[in-house]
Order: C-alpha cells, then structure tokens, then sequence
C-alpha cells in the first residue's frame, strides 16, 4: 500500500490542499491520503485560529466522498511539538509494510533541511512536492537533487493552485466573498459557526440617509414594515450574539427594491451576475432580493457578504445560511404589524431555537406557495432538506450523549 501523509495547519482547508492531495493521489498512485492537521500555539489569536476539532471537522466536510481521503487527529493529541519526524514514525508503526510519502508545497522543500531530524524523516518516507506557486519548478528539482543523497524526492509536474489560508481569513474576517476557494460544504460550516470574523460594523452604513431613501421610495406600509422588520433584527442579533447594528441595517434594507416596477427589478437582477434560478426569474414577488442586494451593493459600497446574502435570500432562504441570514429570514417573518394565522408559534420558536424556527418557517412557505400553486426555487428546497437533516443530526447527538 501507498500512503500520502499531508500535515498542515489547514487554517482553513482550502481547494487549494485538496488539489494537493488529488494531484499526488493520481500522479504517484497513492492509494490512500491522510490529512494530519498540527496544533496551533495557544499564543495565536483565537479570531485567525481556530482550534483542532474545528479544523477536522472542516476536513472532513472537504474530503467527504473521496475514498481514499481521510483525516487523522494524531498530531492534535499529542502533548510535545508536532514534529514531522513523530509523525511519520506514528504511521511507520501503524501502517508497519506501507511505502510513506510525506507531501508538501514548494516553500516546505526549500526549508527542508532545516526541519528537525530531516534525514530521519527520508529514512521512513519519500517526499512528494507539489508547487504552490507557478515559476519555481527550477528551483525546486535544484534543491531536490541536493537533498536526494538523504531519500526519495518526487516533483509533481501538476498546475499549483494559488490560493492563501490568511487571505480566506482576512476575506472572511471583512465579510467579503470567500465561498470560490473553499468546498460548498466547508463554506456553510465557516458561515454557520462564524469562524474568522472578527471586524465589527463600520460607520460606512449610515442608517439616517438609508432611511430617508426608504420613505421616499416606498408605500407608509411598507416604510414602516421595514422599521420593524429592522427593529426585531436588532433584538434576535442581541439573543444569539450577532452584531446588532448589522442585522438592523440589513434588515432596514431587506425591502428596498420591493416597490420598484418589475422590469427596474428584472435589470438589476440580470446586471447583478448572481447565481438566479428560472423559477426565481418568473416570479415577481422573488425579484426583490436579488435585486436589491445588488443595489445596495452598487449605490451604497455594501461589500459585506453576510448583509448582502442576507437581503438576496430573505424570500427564499438557502442551505447552509450565516445566522444573520436566518436573522432577517425570520425577522420579516414575525415583525410586529405581521398577524397571520401561525404568527404566534412563529415567533415563540424565533426566540427558542433559530434551527427548528427556519425549518418551520420554511414548510410554511413552501405549503403557501403551493396552495397558490406557485413555483419553489431550488435553494428553498435545499434549504428545507438542509434545517431537516441539521434537525436529525442534533437529536441524535443528544440522544448518544
């Protein structure tokens, strides 16, 4: 048998260390490829780190599927320094008749012979290389010819993919978009737990000016819907720890291209260049999100993903949503001048359990539109598929314990 072992911080696990442990599995004919993330230094900044049970279950989301993928907490249970020598000598006896190969990007070849026992490590495994970064391929057969008097060193001729843990970090810390460089999975848990978010709200989203836009603009109505669909934002964000003065701006926000006439709508939609569905397309009362997350993203700087998916998905929900999606989601559902006829349990599950609120908002919606015999975008399926199996999962966690 032939086993990669790849260590790494996977702060977190990107496209990028997939496409690493891909590319090595199919050009050496590895037949198994474990992830072995290190430990962190309890001097990091617990908003850039998160710790290890975190990052394995990210790997784990990012492998799942992929036979002969796997993941190991080795390295995390260990009380002395994560040395790569340990480490190879714990699956030298674990896997005694295995031919090891220790992967690696460009930048930890080139640093190699300062590793601790580095020899030791050539002894027990061969070393496969893949690139990081393109143009250094010359660099690196120099250096590996050096080092090959000590063990077998092996070039991947792949395509790197460039891609940077810190800046996932810093674009998730920023609110910006991160969800290209990550598996759609991996992106849903990040969101969910709010990992790597750290900046607060900035003066930038002047709330006086977005509502003197809002009362021109729309019906009393629907201006004072706005207010309190803001107001009770503002209240769930202050329960479940999300930022207060965010949620009640998105949810100011959540309505601003309502009462525009459907074809200012269907322009903004299409010059968004977000993802849109044809039922999304052919149902006006869905229009709205869409298209104003793109106007506010375009005439008031708006860069904050977490504000802008929260307003594009208010109508239709989606899998996986930030909790300040939920936020506005159910925020427009129980707001204080709603009084349909399950708006009462509506709102008592709100303050109870957001999981069990959004599966249960949901089913409404889909059981309304239906009635009205009406077309349900895929997402919101997803979404209902997505609280229902999150539901399942936690019950069964409780019932184990």
């Amino acid at each position: 048998m032939r086993i990669g072992i790849y260590g790494g911080s996977f702060n977190p696990i990107h496209n990028g260390h997939v496409h690493v442990a891909e590319t090595a599995a199919e050009e050496f004919s590895l037949d198994k490829v474990i992830f072995v993330p290190s430990k962190i230094s309890p001097h990091r900044s617990s908003d850039e780190y998160i710790d290890g049970k975190e990052r394995i279950k990210l790997i784990k989301l990012a492998v799942k599927g992929k036979k002969n993928m796997s993941c190991s907490d080795w390295e995390l249970s260990q009380e002395r320094v994560s040395y790569s020598l340990y480490t190879v000598k714990h699956f030298r006896e674990r896997y005694p008749d295995a031919e090891l190969f220790l992967l690696v990007g460009s930048d930890m070849l080139l640093s190699f012979d300062s590793w601790f026992c580095f020899e030791e490590i050539l002894d027990e495994a061969s070393l496969i290389v893949v690139s990081r970064h393109g143009g250094d391929m010359q660099e690196l057969e120099a250096k590996a010819e050096e080092l090959r008097k000590y063990g077998n060193i092996f070039i991947s001729k792949s395509t790197p993919l460039e891609i940077s843990s810190s800046e996932i970090r810093k674009k998730i810390a920023k609110n910006e978009d991160f969800a290209c460089y990550l598996n759609e999975s991996v992106v849903q848990y990040i969101s969910k737990m709010g990992h790597y978010k750290k900046e607060a709200f900035t003066e930038m989203y002047k709330i006086d000016d977005k509502k003197k836009y809002l009362k021109e603009n729309l019906s009393a109505k629907r201006y004072q819907h706005s207010l309190n669909v803001a107001a009770e934002c503002k209240k769930l964000a202050e329960k479940y720890g999300e930022d207060p003065d965010k949620a009640y701006f998105a949810g100011l926000l959540h309505d601003i291209c309502k009462e525009l006439p459907t074809e200012e709508q269907r322009d903004l939609v299409t010059e968004s260049g977000f993802t849109v569905c044809r039922e999304e397309l052919e149902t006006r009362s869905l229009l709205h999100g869409i298209a104003g997350a793109y106007f506010i993203k375009k005439e008031y700087g708006v860069a904050d993903i977490d504000i802008l998916n929260a307003v594009r998905f208010h109508t239709v929900g989606r899998a996986g949503m930030s909790r300040l999606e939920e936020i506005v989601y159910l925020g427009d559902l129980v707001s204080a001048e709603r009084d349909y006829k399950d708006v009462d349990k509506m709102r008592k599950l709100v303050y109870t359990d957001l999981n069990e609120a959004m599966l249960y908002a949901l089913a409404f919606s889909i059981r309304s539109v239906l009635k009205k015999g009406g077309l349900i975008p895929p997402c919101t399926i997803e979404a209902y598929n997505f609280y229902t199996r999150l539901i399942k999962e936690e019950k069964e966690e409780r019932s184990a314990k």
